[in-house]
């Protein structure tokens, strides 16, 4: 369980304060205080919750199965939102849940204690930053920015992995692992584009003229940013559906023209070995020729004949690209 307080500062260096009774009253224009609970316990989140004026619920994790959400308290505004992260080990998708409550002069947010992207951003922004001239509204839609980003993440690495396929299906040889690793990148994709959409009310929410739930005039431009940004990861997703059908549609042209190839093979062995059989099948013929009274020089001359035959057959046959 941690709880980490930043005040950010237009006007000064960053830094970590405790939290207290007085710490929202003090907090100027050019000020931005960032609550973060980690994993909290009860205790810590009736704390927060009775220092901002929200109640617990707000603050509560939505759970695997719950949707994202966006709610408008007027002097505040709620948003219950998922990032993504693509378990190597499993191949899985793994979420992780992200409140926000966001205020005039502060933003909490609560996550599990294993959320990544939250912590890239501590690590990146110690020290002086520029945060503390953002305003409150703008800060939030920095965080969601950054939870989209997730999916951007997650979803580079499917497409890497569709294009990994794919350069296996044009080699020479065709692995019969190629279906299974396609159906899951399908499969993973599919999940991916369904916990996106469940999150077009948030984002278009927040971008919606009658959500006034700031005063600051560049608020407004971010969230329409945050938008564009969504719609983006949208037609990305769609982009790397349609790389999954058209990776599908190259596996079974593949798959077609080596069967074409063995049937041609097939078809060219079928023709020499009944040419042969024809010469055979003369020579079987109960005529009284001389051929048949030479004895063994007579046989591996019709056997020597029969390899040449075959040979020159070969040659034309790969000269052509028959076989």
């Amino acid at each position: 369980m941690t709880t980490t307080v930043v005040l950010y500062s237009a006007d000064a260096p960053d830094q970590a304060i405790e939290l207290g009774s007085q710490t929202l009253s003090g907090l100027t224009e050019r000020q931005l205080l960032w609550i973060d609970l980690a994993s909290p316990s009860p205790a810590e989140i009736e704390a927060v919750s009775s220092l901002v004026g929200c109640s617990p619920a707000e603050l509560a994790l939505a759970g695997d199965d719950s949707r994202p959400g966006l709610v408008n308290y007027g002097d505040r505004f709620h948003v219950c939102a998922k990032a993504v992260t693509l378990a190597r080990s499993t191949e899985k998708l793994v979420r992780e849940a992200l409140t926000l409550v966001v205020g005039r002069s502060y933003v909490v947010t609560v996550h599990h204690a294993d959320t990544t992207f939250l912590e890239q951003l501590r690590q990146r922004e110690k020290g002086e930053s520029t945060i503390g001239a953002l305003s409150a509204e703008s800060f939030a839609a920095s965080l969601l920015d950054r939870l989209l980003d997730t999916y951007f993440t997650a979803l580079d690495v499917l497409v890497h992995d569709i294009d990994r396929v794919e350069i296996l299906i044009l080699g020479r040889q065709l692995p019969p692992q190629n279906l299974e690793l396609l159906v899951a990148a399908r499969r993973r994709i599919a999940d991916l584009r369904r916990l996106l959409k469940a999150h077009r009310d948030v984002f278009y929410g927040m971008a919606r003229p009658d959500f006034v739930a700031t005063e600051h005039p560049e608020a407004r431009l971010h969230f329409d940013a945050l938008n564009k940004h969504y719609e983006r990861a949208e037609d990305d997703l769609e982009t790397a559906r349609d790389l999954v059908v058209g990776s599908f549609e190259l596996l079974s042209t593949r798959a077609a023209q080596k069967t074409n190839d063995t049937m041609r093979v097939l078809t060219f062995v079928t023709v020499m070995m009944g040419l042969l059989a024809l010469v055979a099948g003369l020579l079987g013929m109960n005529f009284a020729l001389p051929l048949f009274d030479t004895g063994m020089r007579g046989f591996l001359a019709v056997v020597g004949a029969m390899v040449v035959l075959s040979a020159i057959a070969l040659a034309v046959a790969k000269r052509r690209g028959w076989i």
